[in-house]
């Protein structure tokens, strides 16, 4: 199945003096396919060595260690030549973490080599990592599940697709092409972009057969806990944690809720199923400038998942009801729609290490204030609301623009529009200034969110 990734693998590999590249992404997003993908298709000589079954021992090799020796190890173990017009690729690298610390030496040595890293649970070696990493010495990319578009491709709706590509801010958006748009992501919301799962469906495979896909997933992430839970407290924490995100999923976390343990117990059980990939933590952010980084309040936080077909999958929702759904109740059921923009907002810059959210809340005055999402772009901040229907409110909006007075504004819908892009102004009730609040808004389906980098780019 095509993966935008395979592009940029390309790029990479072309590269003169490329460094290192560590593949970062959740267990079963396909990080292993998308490499012997690559190869197969670019005719590239795969030299592959996964550490679940083998060790390399030059690498512990304190006293005498070179990569030469490594090179011809590797090369003994698996029967093939490493050098020129090869990819060496490494998989399941947490299990020997020794092997990343010693990546930099490839590249200071054997520039000529290209090399790629991965690991099911990387994250957490990382984070635990007793060794210094070699920065400056190695590049990432972040791969999470299939987007939408993605999905689209794999299904062969190239029409549906061709439109989704070439459509403009400058273009309406019509009632055919919002009421395909909605037909098609019942389809996704139900299979989600776990390429096992996409690949069940577009081969013919039922809804039940899908559905023991994504469980079996699940699981998989359930028998995962105890590899990164360091002692039974720590694993009944975390085992909670990932029970209450699919059933909380978007709401403000209450610790208490989560465990009895201390809230700072909660949170780190939190950060490490973060840090595998398998939720998705959007962090108050107040706001108030670049990078979003420096203005967080870690404590008020909401949880996703890594897919919304995974999370339909925890519910058990089933396809009848999914596919009955009005445009309506799939921005409003369960939260469906924000999961859906959330899974696609954390991946919109695959090469960022360390993919954030951020939310905005105002809880400071009667009738609390809540932004679904804020996002960067182009030296901005901008605000982002998935809203329900032809009237839909942006009651939220019109708080955030008083106090942080955005250029641009997003909100996404199933509205019909003829005017994507529209200044819209507000006259504050009980206003001494006389002049009413205004900004500009971006008025989006909800399948078209992976384009919103290349749309604000246009209006700056």
């Amino acid at each position: 199945m095509k993966r935008y990734a395979l592009n940029y693998l390309e790029q990479w590999y072309k590269k003169e003096n490329s460094k290192p590249l560590i593949l970062r992404g959740a267990r079963q997003v396909g990080k292993s396919t998308l490499v012997r993908l690559f190869c197969s298709q670019q005719n590239i000589n795969l030299v592959e060595l996964n550490f679940e079954t083998t060790k390399l021992k030059q690498i512990e090799d304190d006293t005498s260690f070179s990569i030469e020796k490594v090179i011809r190890e590797i090369e003994l173990l698996t029967g093939k030549r490493v050098g020129k017009g090869s990819l060496l690729f490494l998989d399941e690298v947490q299990i020997q973490p020794k092997v990343i610390n010693r990546l930099r030496y490839f590249y200071e040595e054997r520039p000529d080599l290209r090399i790629i890293a991965a690991g099911s649970l990387l994250e957490v070696t990382l984070d635990a990592a007793s060794f210094s990493m070699p920065v400056g010495r190695v590049q990432y990319y972040q791969l999470g599940p299939m987007s939408f578009s993605e999905f689209l491709m794999a299904k062969g709706e190239d029409i549906f697709l061709e439109r989704l590509n070439e459509i403009s801010l400058q273009e309406e958006s019509d009632t055919a092409w919002i009421e395909q748009g909605a037909q098609l992501l019942k389809e996704f919301y139900y299979t989600g972009g776990m390429p096992e799962a996409v690949r069940c469906w577009t081969e013919g495979g039922d809804h039940e057969e899908v559905r023991d896909v994504q469980n079996s997933i699940i699981q998989t992430y359930r028998d995962d806990i105890p590899k990164y839970a360091s002692n039974s407290s720590e694993y009944s924490r975390v085992s909670d944690v990932f029970e209450y995100a699919a059933g909380s999923l978007g709401e403000k976390v209450v610790f208490s809720d989560v465990s009895k343990a201390h809230s700072n117990a909660v949170k780190e059980s939190i950060d490490l199923l973060a840090r595998a990939g398998v939720i998705t933590k959007t962090t108050f952010n107040y706001c108030n400038g670049l990078p979003l980084q420096a203005g967080t309040n870690p404590s008020v936080i909401k949880l996703f998942f890594l897919d919304i077909g995974l999370y339909h999958a925890m519910l058990g929702i089933e396809w009848a009801h999914l596919f009955s759904l009005s445009s309506d109740k799939l921005l409003t059921k369960g939260r469906m729609a924000e999961q859906f923009i959330a899974q696609h907002l954390k991946f919109l810059n695959p090469r960022n290490p360390v993919p954030e959210l951020y939310y905005w809340l105002n809880n400071k005055r009667k009738g609390a204030a809540e932004i679904d999402f804020v996002h960067a772009h182009g030296g901005e901040i901008v605000p982002i609301e998935v809203k329900a229907g032809k009237t839909g409110k942006i009651k939220s909006l019109w708080q955030y623009i008083e106090l942080k007075k955005p250029a641009h504004v997003v909100k996404f819908d199933l509205m019909e529009r003829r005017e994507r892009v529209s200044e819209i102004s507000h006259n504050l009730p009980n206003s001494d200034s006389g002049s009413p609040l205004k900004s500009r808004l971006i008025g989006l389906p909800l399948f078209e969110v992976e384009k919103l980098n290349s749309y604000l780019s246009t209006l700056w």
